[in-house]
């Protein structure tokens, strides 16, 4: 098949550009810096809101279909399958080797690996090249009270059960809520807290310091919630990523030792993280971080605003983070398009009924998956 990463390296804006020509797309107004915008040949709509982001080659309907690379632009014109869409940019772009490489391959167990050194296949990794974060003594946890809890997280859905079930703990002393992290088997690797103290409002969640000693680990080598949400995922096959703790217990205070969510502690996915759900044999990763910027306030935007380009970066950064799963499982973005979430919310704080919602509206991100049609 030919190498869609290929094609897309090789395609020149002006291709692009004839390819939508050719479905009636033109340019509407002035082609700015990052971005050009066409009528919404996605959908069939008249409004002129499908943007092409000039720097990585991809395409946001801010009307109804979301986020789409070239070749999913191409199905959903043409209707046709994902191969189908490759073949026909190869064809317009005057490319017709099977491979985009000459041709030049291996074979290794039965896969054919290409033999470039810039482009090879992706392979699930192996388990003892995965790090583990060393172990910490759980006594420590002694520390802190038992049974108190923050009435605000009571206030926003999180049970005192489920609470309990995740170790939460309280901080008289510096009025911290205790937030203990474990390893996939159970072993504490590190101590979070989030503080109620109005000093800390711009860094409210921190690792915990106890008498000098600093119980930080590394984020980036670790999942909350997995060894809770294991089964849940070996079981179903699927994995819901979000970004705090508090998704991760309200996912536990809706489907209980049936949900699959993990938090990664932050607005990232780091190859480690990748690593640890693909050993467990998942099939579809769903990406739910928090919502944080409101499309609709960019109806009217100024491109030399620092908001839209933050916002800009924002779908860059989430098109990245999916693209590190999209070779190996089918991979979703949940992508609040009709406005059920306010800024800064998490797909998890509105409820179950609205979670669902999001859910079977997510949008598949396709753009790295050639290797598996």
């Amino acid at each position: 098949m030919i190498d869609k990463n290929y094609l897309l390296e090789h395609i020149t804006e002006e291709q692009i550009l004839q390819i939508l020509a050719r479905f009636g797309a033109v340019p509407y107004g002035s082609i700015k810096e990052k971005e050009i915008w066409f009528q919404t040949i996605c959908h069939g709509g008249d409004s002129h809101k499908l943007c092409y982001f000039r720097d990585t080659k991809h395409f946001h309907c801010y009307t109804n279909c979301g986020q789409m690379s070239l070749f999913s632009l191409i199905m959903k014109v043409k209707n046709c399958t994902f191969l189908e869409s490759i073949n026909f940019v190869a064809k317009e772009i005057g490319i017709s080797n099977r491979y985009g490489f000459n041709n030049n391959t291996i074979s290794i167990a039965g896969q054919e690996l290409r033999k470039i050194e810039k482009y090879v296949y992706l392979r699930k990794p192996k388990k003892n090249e995965i790090k583990h974060l060393p172990q910490l003594d759980d006594k420590i946890l002694a520390y802190f009270e038992k049974d108190v809890f923050y009435s605000g997280w009571i206030n926003e859905g999180i049970t005192i059960e489920t609470m309990r079930y995740f170790g939460i703990r309280w901080y008289e002393l510096e009025k911290h809520i205790i937030i203990p992290h474990f390893n996939m088997q159970g072993e504490l690797v590190g101590i979070r807290r989030r503080s109620l103290q109005e000093k800390d409002k711009n860094n409210k969640y921190m690792p915990e310091r106890i008498e000098g000693i600093e119980y930080a680990h590394s984020l980036s080598l670790n999942l909350y919630g997995l060894d809770k949400h294991k089964n849940g995922i070996l079981k179903t096959k699927k994995v819901v990523i979000v970004e705090s703790e508090k998704s991760v217990m309200l996912a536990h205070d809706y489907y209980g030792k049936n949900a699959f969510v993990v938090a990664t502690c932050g607005f990232n996915i780091s190859n480690w993280q990748r690593d640890v759900l693909l050993q467990l044999g998942i099939e579809e990763v769903i990406l739910a971080f928090d919502k944080d910027y409101l499309p609709q306030e960019f109806e009217d935007y100024d491109e030399e605003d620092s908001d839209y380009k933050g916002f800009l970066r924002y779908i860059k950064r989430i098109y990245s983070l999916a693209y590190k799963f999209t070779a190996f499982c089918r991979t979703y973005v949940i992508w609040d398009d009709m406005g059920l979430l306010e800024k800064k919310d998490s797909p998890f704080d509105r409820g179950k009924e609205v979670l669902e919602i999001l859910m079977r509206h997510k949008v598949e991100i396709t753009t790295e998956r050639e290797d598996e049609e």
